[in-house]
């Protein structure tokens, strides 16, 4: 575990800048990753962002060690989503194989310690290989301000059946309204040994803080599916800095519908103000149905109530293509600095049953690096998260494990192991060039 001495900051009130004109839904077609080169500009932000794409042919093992383009920064946490698959309309994958996690860093956060540019992945089953996006995040200088401090890197497991859990942060916080947690799908990831399709629950949990360093679980299961196996998911415990306004909304309810294109398929709950081309959100769940189209994997997550673009936002959202109970912690994360373009990709199109396709978004503030190859990049200053839909009625899991890449200047790429069966999907390209 993770042994930091905690600095103190102070919380201050940072007024937002003029709000931008809300953005459109687009076209989403089908095509291939680009790869062309830039050369990095960026000297000012903050925050440094490497996104690593993992094809075919790489994570073919239990463990991959992941070489980065620099040495590791201390302040650095990572966002994970990706399957086992082998690029076909067949072949279904266990949780033991689709899901992964970071189980090595050079900081000695975990019991494997890797070299000053390496990260260390790690699953249980090796039916396929594992492909997939590895978001890398580092604050490169004013930690206290623009910035964040990593206070801990936990590493939790749970059990056969074990529905709840809890760790403590080696290092308290000193605002929980600064804290965020990334762990799980969409945050440092999770192991399992659980092999049955319709336990992929295993890897669904609410993620969320309390007191001054606690950090708790919360898991279910429904409809023939079951905790089995042993999980072990890490977190990241991150606190920004005080120009940043943090906020948590536990979403819950049971809407849904096909398209995921009505407010009544959304459930919603408040927050405080926000502008919406200044904020981006990530969300850890769980839901009772294990199927698809209303399992936590085929949850789509937004601000607003789920269709409306408007240039403040009062609420976030989460909807599904079937109604199914589900329970959702959403951070909400403002800057007056970032840039944010929300783009919303319809369901019925061939081209979101497909392996790959293209979304159109807005433009890089500074300039990135666009690397291809068996492990892909983009760095420095831009990434982009996926949730999508599902209307799968099975457990034809990984179908609605999809993943992103920012690929050209105003385009991101989004990625599945395994196609069939449409959905829609919420994109959020972050660009944190200005912060």
């Amino acid at each position: 575990m993770m042994r930091r001495l905690a600095t103190g900051s102070m919380l201050v009130i940072v007024a937002l800048a003029a709000l931008l004109p809300a953005v459109g839904a687009v076209f989403v077609g089908a095509t291939s990753n680009q790869s062309n080169s830039f050369t990095a500009s960026n000297t000012f932000s903050s925050l440094r962002v490497v996104t690593y794409q993992v094809g075919s042919g790489a994570f073919a093992g239990a463990t991959y060690t992941l070489t980065l383009d620099q040495a590791l920064l201390p302040n650095y946490f990572v966002m994970m989503r990706g399957a086992a698959g082998d690029g076909t309309a067949g072949s279904g994958r266990g949780p033991d194989a689709n899901y992964a996690r970071v189980s090595g860093d050079p900081f000695g956060n975990f019991g494997v310690v890797t070299a000053a540019n390496q990260l260390r992945l790690e699953r249980r089953g090796t039916t396929g290989d594992w492909q997939g996006q590895v978001v890398v995040v580092e604050s490169v200088r004013n930690d206290l301000t623009s910035g964040f401090r990593l206070l801990d890197v936990v590493e939790r497991n749970m059990g056969p059946g074990v529905t709840t859990a809890a760790s403590t942060a080696t290092v308290p916080w000193t605002s929980i309204g600064q804290v965020g947690l990334y762990g799980g799908t969409y945050g440092g990831g999770l192991d399992a040994t659980a092999t049955a399709l319709a336990d992929h629950q295993v890897g669904w949990a609410r993620i969320h803080p309390t007191g001054p360093n606690v950090v708790n679980y919360v898991r279910e299961a429904g409809l023939g599916g079951s905790l089995s196996g042993t999980s072990r998911f890490t977190t990241y415990v991150v606190e920004w800095g005080a120009e940043w306004i943090i906020q948590r909304a536990t979403v819950a309810g049971a809407n849904g519908g096909n398209g995921v294109n009505a407010p009544g398929e959304y459930d919603t709950a408040p927050i405080a103000p926000v502008p919406r081309d200044q904020t981006f959100v990530a969300a850890y769940g769980h839901t009772t149905s294990n199927r698809l189209s209303a399992g936590w994997a085929g949850q789509v997550f937004t601000l607003g109530d789920g269709v409306a673009q408007n240039a403040v936002e009062t609420r976030v959202a989460v909807g599904a293509e079937t109604a199914g109970s589900r329970t959702v912690e959403v951070y909400v994360h403002t800057h007056p600095r970032l840039a944010v373009d929300h783009r919303f990709g319809r369901d019925g199109s061939i081209a979101t049953m497909a392996l790959t396709g293209s979304v159109a978004v807005d433009g890089t503030i500074d300039t990135e690096t666009y690397v291809g190859g068996a492990v892909a990049r983009t760095g420095e200053s831009r990434l982009a998260i996926i949730s999508n839909s599902s209307n799968g009625s099975g457990i034809q899991f990984p179908r609605p494990q999809v993943w992103s890449r920012p690929t050209g200047p105003g385009t991101v790429t989004w990625s599945r192991s395994r196609s069939g069966q449409p959905g829609a999907f919420w994109l959020q390209s972050v660009d944190f060039a200005n912060v």
